[in-house]
């Protein structure tokens, strides 16, 4: 092996690790499309730093979802008429094909709110205070809207 390849390969390693180093930043002002694809590139990635708009993209996307299956089973409902026996089997197949978005998007949702954590430069463990009944929901909402924190970078890959 040259010199050259040599040199080429600390090259091309220098800029794979910075590849890496930049897919842990977050992208501020994230449009939909960002925010979304980060979400799903990103799938199981706890590390690194999420801003707060690639968080609420994703969650928008989620709680839309939420709302149309909500809105599909209620239209089934309606089609079949008050007398018919609930569940309806339309509403249920609907309530699979939701279930089965939900476990599939699970991970990802603890990701990035893990990520969103480490943005505003808290350990992804305080992920757990959202378990807290009734008042998880309220410390989940503070803690996703906390500014970032320069100090946050501590959580990106060196």
């Amino acid at each position: 092996m040259s010199t050259d390849d040599e040199a080429q390969d600390a090259v091309d390693a220098a800029a794979s690790a910075a590849a890496l180093r930049a897919s842990d930043e977050p992208v501020y002002r994230a449009t939909p499309q960002e925010g979304i694809r980060r979400f799903f590139t990103k799938y199981a990635a706890f590390h690194g730093r999420a801003s707060r708009s690639e968080f609420w993209w994703a969650y928008a996307m989620n709680l839309a979802v939420f709302f149309a299956v909500g809105i599909a089973v209620e239209m089934v409902n309606s089609v079949v008429g008050p007398e018919a026996a609930r569940p309806t089997t339309a509403s249920t197949v609907i309530g699979v094909v939701y279930l089965a978005y939900v476990l599939a998007t699970l991970l990802p949702s603890i990701a990035v709110f893990v990520r969103r954590l480490h943005d505003a430069n808290l350990a992804g463990w305080w992920i757990l205070l959202t378990l807290i009944p009734f008042a998880g929901v309220v410390i989940g909402v503070i803690l996703s809207v906390l500014p970032r924190q320069g100090y946050g970078t501590r959580f990106d890959r060196a």
